[in-house]
């Protein structure tokens, strides 16, 4: 083991075991990195991946952006929402933009970019479809709500799907919030966001 630790060091390369320990992330999301790039890495014969000390660098220094960017804006509430109706992009933008709310706001069609850009920056709030053709979105909300790294951040699931088709699917894990699709309640959106920029504030002045 120690043979095998000083030839990757010798050749700039990690093992996804490395990574995920120096960034404090799982193994998983490390993978997910790998697979959508944001990771230079390869699989050996034996199913072990193998990834570049150079991509790891890089990354490491986008996350110190990240922070460096999110303290200069630590006021505002960082907001995730994962849609993949253009129309409904749309839709969002527009509305929460009228509000005048001090929102940082981040869109993705993709679950999978959302996963990676959960690992680079934990928002306060994320917003899901529970319709999605990649992922299953309630193993998705069980698998974040289970993990200690994001046990702050709220989580809004909007759908389609009535509590019947719900229930037939799981069950929605504790503490995620359900909203309707057939209208989104914007009002009540406002409000919660409302909210949680009130408590962040009360929060950074304590």
């Amino acid at each position: 083991m120690a043979t095998q630790k000083l030839a990757l060091k010798a050749l700039d390369l990690m093992t996804t075991s490395d990574v995920s320990k120096e960034l404090g992330v799982t193994i998983r999301s490390v993978q997910l990195w790998v697979e959508q790039g944001a990771l230079e890495g390869w699989k050996t014969p034996g199913g072990h991946r193998r990834i570049t000390r150079a991509s790891f660098n890089r990354m490491t220094a986008s996350r110190a952006s990240h922070k460096k960017t999110q303290h200069s804006d630590d006021s505002k509430l960082h907001v995730l929402i994962i849609e993949k109706d253009e129309a409904t992009q749309s839709l969002y933008r527009q509305t929460i933009k009228s509000w005048g709310l001090a929102v940082d706001l981040k869109m993705t069609a993709h679950p999978i970019e959302a996963m990676v850009a959960l690992g680079l920056q934990t928002p306060d709030l994320l917003m899901t479809d529970l319709n999605l053709s990649e992922i299953d979105a309630l193993a998705m909300l069980k698998a974040l709500r289970g993990n200690d790294a994001f046990s702050d951040m709220g989580i809004v699931a909007v759908t389609n799907l009535s509590a019947d088709d719900i229930a037939a699917k799981g069950s929605l894990p504790k503490r995620v919030r359900l909203y309707s699709k057939n209208p989104i309640p914007f009002w009540e959106m406002k409000e919660l966001m409302a909210g949680l920029i009130e408590r962040k504030q009360e929060r950074q002045s304590a």
